[in-house]
């Protein structure tokens, strides 16, 4: 890849502070002017009596299922997760930074689908046999049920557990703002549904106009379609690396 594929193109990304560095370093590496906008914030949730008994009990779940990095750091706050894999429950990590980042917390997951799509993952957890078994899904307040439902379909049980909170960010710098409402920038990147919203909260659609779009996969397009933008860049696998390497390559036109 050339290293100066990106050079001088002013590229805003709204993930939370705290997880854009892989996307900011891969990015500026190839001369992108990357301007950081947290349109959110991840907060830990406030755990109900029966979610602590839920989570201090994890060695009773057959499977625990994450779906985000959030929900591997957040979990793992509460609890101290056995991680040998003999006498412990099935992990699951959705997606290649999920499963990385329980690697990193000396837990290997035992299940990683390929892909990331829900109808993909959905199709991978489904080999699996769900009848009579008991999963745990550690999840933030405005992730789905799709993966719980699909469980449930097969007759086995399901408790999901909200470890943290996806919360508007209410404390971006005047003049940050003040540069995006401007339309000092090429390009846009959306990491999920969430980050849309905010945006549009914030700085309307017009802002957008003329510039390019780009998301990590096909949940996140179809919100901007939604909300009536047209996406440039989705990369085939929802990855930071794909998403990079498609902004490259739309670049090149």
């Amino acid at each position: 890849m050339d290293a100066l594929a990106l050079s001088g193109k002013r590229i805003v990304v709204t993930r939370a502070e705290e997880q854009s560095g892989a996307i900011t370093s891969g990015l500026e590496k190839l001369g992108a002017n990357v301007i950081g906008l947290p349109t959110i914030k991840i907060g830990p949730a406030e755990l109900s009596p029966d979610d602590v008994r839920r989570v201090s009990s994890i060695g009773n779940y057959d499977a625990v299922i994450f779906t985000s990095v959030n929900a591997v750091r957040h979990l793992l706050s509460h609890v101290a997760f056995k991680k040998e894999s003999a006498g412990r429950p099935i992990v699951v990590a959705v997606g290649r930074t999920t499963a990385e980042s329980l690697s990193e917390s000396g837990i290997k997951p035992d299940l990683v689908p390929e892909k990331y799509t829900s109808t993909d993952m959905l199709k991978s957890l489904a080999g699996l046999g769900w009848k009579g078994k008991k999963v745990l899904i550690p999840k933030g307040n405005l992730a789905g049920n799709d993966v719980a439902l699909s469980i449930k379909a097969e007759d086995g049980e399901v408790d999901e557990v909200v470890v943290y909170n996806t919360l508007p960010n209410d404390s971006l710098d005047e003049r940050l703002k003040s540069r995006i409402s401007s339309g000092d920038f090429d390009a846009v990147v959306f990491f999920s549904p969430s980050q849309i919203k905010n945006f549009l909260a914030i700085f309307g659609a017009s802002v957008l106009k003329k510039k390019e779009i780009a998301v990590i996969g096909p949940t996140t397009k179809k919100a901007a379609e939604n909300a009536g933008l047209f996406v440039d860049v989705v990369p085939v696998s929802s990855t930071t690396e794909s998403l990079i390497a498609s902004l490259v390559e739309h670049e090149k036109g």
